[in-house]
């Protein structure tokens, strides 16, 4: 329950915050939001999981309202607080501008900081050892095959730069802070990684910049971290954030919650990475025995080559689309069943006896001493080992395993690649299409109190579909729509009349280009929305040297640039009119003048296309359900919301909307997408 004492704090500290804080705007709504968060997460509402979801649309001040709310709850009951956002620019917003703000303003003493997922920091063990061991006959490079190729001369002096910058305390060790990133396949060995750190017993634990960083999460009462880095700690056992059961968790931007679970409890692995590990396991293993005279395991190589070579002969028998195979229903063909059980009997034996050589070989480190290059490139190869190695099981016993009937099943499927060598590579794929029990399992479940929000987080002005996506139960926990501070019915939502439905694609996209040169106002700024690349393109083509202002169209330069150059024209007075796709349709805060016209080309339907999307179709139709109704439509509402979101981002923002859609007239689910729209003035031409 709230104390006085606790009401009169976050009272005291709202006031101070909106008294001294520079452009502050006092807004109801945000008065609304912090009430609902101290209610929720003090336990005031009986029976419930103290869980509050909350759309809370823009202007509504949500960042500041969940910040003063939460800070001074969690604090009081000696709880960590932990923000999520959905990307990194919504993390440093909070970390560099927000929190300082708060902790001006907030009358008791708080403690925050930043947290990023082991493998942004670099291991200066492994830094160290690749700089120092760089020739090419070195043990490092041939010996075990941890690199593909060694590094190139200007890659290694691009290393010992990083390593000197380390040293000298330039570079603090995170790859987010240098002006030069390594490749990829350069850094992923000098990264931090669990498999190959041995912690305290490194000669660098007091240096490391992953373990400082950790210290400071540990002293912190606030911390900052991403969608990603929680579910990928909550899943690998809860090692680097607050135990769950002892902290609160804010979810900013929660609606991209789903998609980030659904990407992260997906498996992968490639006929040639079983292949390239077998080997490197093997020769690891050898390296290993030879050194601590140890009997050699029995590791067949061969007899893995064979299995993998029929596996390939059946999948060449598939009929890929799009270099896609996908089972339906999850259900994997008897024969290839088959082969992928004796693979995964074969490596989860070679599995089994290499960590009994690695168990061995650390007891023989504790009691002989051997040349540290030796060693140290042995540990981080079996590591590595370890690591691919417990990959491949997992996706194999993922991919093999039965569904439980009448649940919505695993998508499995093939996907086709070329190497280099032009050969054909295999990789086997297996990812839930549900993940709301993973959820449930590991925060709903547990956690001291949550609440999740976003501008937009309900669909068809409702929670149903956020609560089935995330495992979240209607009775137990509190929902809350705000009201916008915005007034809309000054704004025009334009049904403009076309012809051709956006299922006629060609006589679609040859209209739209027409209607956008009539249109478009060559002295305003305009925000052009396309569900589809190719459309995008084509119109860009049709209308770009007949129109009287600069064209950006995503794609030719970076999101930052576009946005740049558009404001720089608009202070100039210039027209400017930005060709955009998903990631213009949110995120995207051009004010005032910056913009006063969006235009949508079609709703953005999710038509499944992705191997996950399609056998969940597939699934709730075979249950009778109609997936158009439960995930297409409630969806597009969402996201033609969002993309309307871009044109009042304030108070005096003023414009009009157009969409060339006419399935919202002649459809029969027009009228749901249209009354789920803020107060807009609707004109149906």
């Amino acid at each position: 329950m709230l104390s006085n004492e606790l009401k009169a704090q976050i009272r005291q500290s709202f006031m101070s915050l909106k008294k001294n804080m520079d452009g502050f705007k006092v807004r109801q709504t945000q008065n609304r939001m912090i009430a609902e968060i101290s209610k929720t997460l003090s336990g005031e509402y009986k029976g419930n999981n103290n869980i509050l979801c909350i759309e809370a649309p823009t202007g509504t001040g949500k960042t500041f309202a969940y910040l003063i709310g939460s800070i001074l709850i969690a604090k009081a009951n000696k709880k960590k607080l932990i923000i999520s956002s959905a990307n990194v620019s919504l993390q440093e917003q909070l970390f560099f501008k927000d929190i300082p703000q708060v902790q001006k303003y907030c009358c008791i003493d708080f403690e925050y900081a930043l947290v990023k997922g082991r493998s942004r920091y670099v291991c200066i063990h492994n830094l160290i050892n690749v700089c120092e061991n760089n020739t090419s006959d070195n043990f490092l490079f041939e010996s075990i095959p941890l690199f593909d190729k060694p590094p190139g001369k200007y890659q290694l002096e691009q290393l010992n730069e990083m390593l000197n910058d380390y040293s000298t305390k330039k570079w603090n060790g995170e790859i987010d802070d240098l002006m030069r990133v390594p490749d990829h396949s350069i850094w992923k060995k000098i990264a931090c990684n669990r498999f190959t750190c041995t912690t305290k017993s490194c000669e660098f634990y007091q240096n490391c910049a992953f373990f400082k960083a950790r210290q400071k999460i540990t002293k912190a009462d606030v911390i900052v971290a991403n969608h990603d880095l929680v579910l990928a700690d909550l899943s690998t056992g809860n090692t680097i954030l607050p135990n769950v059961n002892k902290s609160i968790f804010i979810f900013d931007e929660a609606h991209h919650l789903n998609s980030k679970a659904l990407s992260h409890f997906s498996l992968t692995t490639s006929t040639e990475l079983i292949k390239t590990s077998v080997k490197q396991t093997k020769a690891v293993s050898e390296q290993l025995c030879k050194i601590s005279k140890q009997d050699m395991p029995d590791i067949d190589i061969k007899q893995i080559d064979d299995y993998l070579t029929n596996l390939i002969q059946l999948f060449k028998k598939l009929e890929f689309n799009d270099d896609i195979y996908l089972f339906n229903q999850g259900i994997i063909d008897k024969s290839i069943n088959q082969i992928s059980e004796n693979i995964l009997t074969l490596i989860g034996a070679i599995q089994t006896k290499f960590m009994l050589l690695k168990e061995s070989w650390d007891d023989y480190l504790k009691i002989t001493v051997i040349d540290k290059s030796i060693s140290d490139s042995i540990n981080n190869a079996t590591g590595e080992c370890e690591q691919h190695l417990l990959s491949i099981i997992a996706l194999f016993s993922s991919f093999l395993q039965t569904d439980e009937p009448n649940k919505a099943p695993h998508s499995r499927w093939i996907e086709k690649s070329t190497l280099a060598n032009k050969k054909n590579s295999y990789l086997l794929n297996s990812a839930q299409t549900n993940i709301s029990k993973n959820l449930d399992q590991l925060i709903w479940s547990k956690v001291s109190g949550a609440v999740l929000t976003s501008a937009t987080l309900t669909s068809l002005g409702s929670f149903e579909r956020l609560n089935k996506q995330l495992g979240l139960l209607r009775n137990e926990n509190q929902y809350l729509r705000l009201p916008s501070p915005f007034v809309f019915d000054q704004v025009d939502f334009i049904a403009a009349k076309l012809k051709a439905s956006p299922t006629q694609v060609y006589e679609h996209t040859q209209e739209v280009a027409l209607q956008l040169l009539k249109r478009l106002d060559s002295n305003e700024g305009s925000l052009v929305l396309f569900a589809s690349n190719k459309q995008m393109q084509i119109v860009a083509d049709l209308i770009e040297k007949k129109l009287d202002c600069t064209l950006f169209v995503q794609g030719k330069y970076p999101k930052k640039y576009i946005l740049e150059k558009h404001t720089d024209l608009r202070k100039q007075g210039k027209g400017s009119v930005i060709f955009g796709l998903d990631s213009f349709a949110e995120g995207v805060d051009l004010k005032g003048d910056n913009l006063t016209h969006v235009i949508i080309a079609k709703l953005r339907f999710s038509v499944p296309t992705s191997p996950i999307d399609k056998t969940l179709a597939t699934y709730l139709e075979s249950q009778n359900r109609n997936p158009f109704m439960e995930i297409s439509l409630p969806d597009a509402s969402l996201k033609l919301i969002q993309a309307c979101g871009r044109l009042i981002r304030t108070e005096t923002d003023t414009g009009k909307i157009t969409i060339f859609d006419n399935r919202l007239v002649s459809k029969f689910y027009g009228k749901q997408l249209l009354n789920a729209l803020p107060s807009y003035n609707i004109i149906v031409e």
